[in-house]
């Protein structure tokens, strides 16, 4: 039967084996680039010369109070990307994040879950890109989370070029993302349902694991195995945790094994499909090297990891509860090294941060495609910040000069005190309840009795604890750009409407969004956050 449309319900996004949550755009538009070719003494063209076609990614999501998302897109190895409390406070066993002194030269002090814009950079242990699928539920599942699928969304190698996370009164808060790859491609019929398998280094000790579907051969006769080698052919992918190496390994059919690479051994039974490790591995993995395979399949695989859609439930260490972020949920902080308080920044309409993570395509002869994108260093961060102009409050503490203003002493202040700053933070905390639920902001949210937060689990300097009645609210997540520098500033007022006052910073690669709260002295103080090793 013809299929008439494809809407929201009826179509998923996952990222390297993990499905991506309030998803609410996916785009991808394709641009063929070519150029007609002349010559003189004849008017018709004589050739068409095809280049690297350009596909451009949007990724558009709402905030939920969540870090997976960002965590995913920019390959925070499997170890960390669960962000659970193994890491307390000081134990970097899955700490991705550090808390440091701005002496200290050494990777030492409190360690946090999160992500940083560094992480988008890192080659080691990550691939080019990641694999992106968005599988289309048959229209007669629709309302359902059955995993009858009719054709599937695949693009590899995709890099994240941009990056927005946008707080404004009145909407939703978001978090959305630009990529771009070279590729993509529709499976269909046989080939519809991408699975995504993993194998830890020892399950090779024989030199053989079993695939628990059959890698169907694609229309160019080779097994669908959906990853490529640097030469284009089909492959699967290797961490080698010594080297801390993540890399392609060609995949060929036969029915034993090799040494030059992966060998797909197919059978009509499936869960008896063989893939052979080559010879120069087998036996010789370590239980911390990981094999990932991803494959075109008339079936998913019997796992976790394979399925239409899988929800988010309240068993899960993600905020299950919450669809989207108001106003009432987001606290919103300008602080100087010598603050020892949060204070809100007041009368905020919106708070902008924004990074261009642009990418360097690197081409070589013989191949058609970009072999790597490496993000280009540094990485330019632009912050603005709307308010409704009253007093100047926020000059003040844009200049740094708030006790002054607060105490009545303060004659006047100019340009010269904005430009004085140069080392302001934004600090955006993200709470389960609204500012009337918890019956106040800052220290002042409190968890009430009956509220759903009672008994759940949450995460303060990176330390995890319980909630119990009346213990303080801690945010879901805390978003730190360190390094701030005024750019640019305007007061406008129109007839019939409020004066408006906008703030523009700019600051490079310090971009940080922690799991969980952080208190002001990990922030100020001369601290610094950093990506832990």
């Amino acid at each position: 039967m013809a299929r008439n449309r494809i809407i929201y319900g009826s179509q998923s996004v996952w990222c390297n084996g993990h499905v991506l949550y309030r998803v609410q755009t996916l785009g991808s538009t394709t641009t063929f680039t070519s150029e007609d070719l002349f010559e003189l003494g004849h008017m018709d063209i004589i050739d068409v010369v095809d280049d690297v076609p350009a596909v451009a990614v949007t990724l558009n999501t709402n905030d939920f109070g969540d870090v997976k998302t960002m965590a995913v897109l920019a390959q925070v190895s499997e170890s960390k990307i669960d962000m659970n409390a193994t890491a307390s406070g000081t134990d970097p066993s899955n700490a991705n994040l550090a808390v440091v002194s701005g002496t200290q030269l050494t990777e030492t002090g409190t360690y946090l879950h999160g992500v940083c814009l560094a992480d988008f950079a890192i080659v080691c242990g990550a691939l080019p890109g990641v694999s992106i699928w968005a599988p289309v539920q048959d229209e007669c599942d629709l309302g359902t989370l059955s995993s009858g699928i009719e054709q599937t969304l695949y693009m590899d190698e995709v890099f994240v070029n941009s990056l927005e996370l946008g707080y404004t009164t009145g909407a939703n808060a978001t978090e959305n993302y630009g990529a771009e790859t070279d590729n993509k491609t529709w499976l269909l019929n046989q080939g519809r349902f991408v699975n995504w398998e993993e194998f830890i280094g020892t399950d090779f000790d024989d030199g053989v694991v079993e695939l628990e579907e059959t890698a169907v051969d694609m229309t160019d006769e080779v097994p669908g195995f959906l990853r490529s080698d640097i030469g284009g052919a089909r492959a699967v992918t290797y961490y080698n945790s010594a080297t801390d190496e993540m890399l392609n390994y060609e995949v060929k059919k036969g029915t034993i094994p090799r040494t030059d690479c992966f060998v797909f051994d197919p059978t009509t039974v499936p869960g008896t499909d063989s893939l052979y490790a080559p010879t120069t591995l087998s036996g010789s993995m370590a239980a911390a090297d990981k094999v990932f395979a991803v494959y075109a399949s008339d079936h998913y695989a019997d796992t976790a990891l394979n399925a239409y859609f899988v929800a988010l439930t309240s068993a899960d260490t993600r905020p299950a509860g919450i669809g989207a972020i108001r106003q009432g949920q987001v606290e919103i902080y300008i602080v100087a090294d010598a603050d020892t308080a949060f204070t809100n920044a007041w009368r905020l309409t919106g708070c902008t941060v924004t990074s261009d993570l642009t990418r360097e395509p690197l081409a070589e002869l013989g191949r058609l495609g970009p072999y790597d994108r490496p993000l280009t260093m540094p990485i330019p961060i632009t912050v603005t910040i709307d308010t409704t102009a009253g007093d100047l409050t926020h000059w003040a503490r844009f200049a740094d000069r708030y006790t002054a203003f607060d105490n009545n002493t303060m004659k006047d202040i100019d340009l010269a005190d904005l430009m004085a700053k140069e080392d302001l933070k934004l600090v955006v905390k993200v709470f389960y309840q609204t500012d009337e639920e918890a019956g106040g902001t800052g220290d002042g949210r409190k968890v009430l009795a009956g509220s759903d937060l009672v008994g759940e689990s949450y995460l303060n300097d990176g330390v995890e604890a319980v909630y119990s009645a009346s213990d303080t609210e801690r945010a879901l997540k805390t978003i730190v750009v360190e390094h701030l520098k005024m750019t640019d500033e305007a007061y406008t007022l129109d007839m019939g409407t409020n004066a408006t006052q906008t703030f523009g910073f700019r600051s490079t690669n310090d971009l940080y969004v922690v799991k969980g709260d952080l208190s002001i002295t990990h922030i100020t103080n001369e601290n610094k956050i950093r990506r832990n090793a």
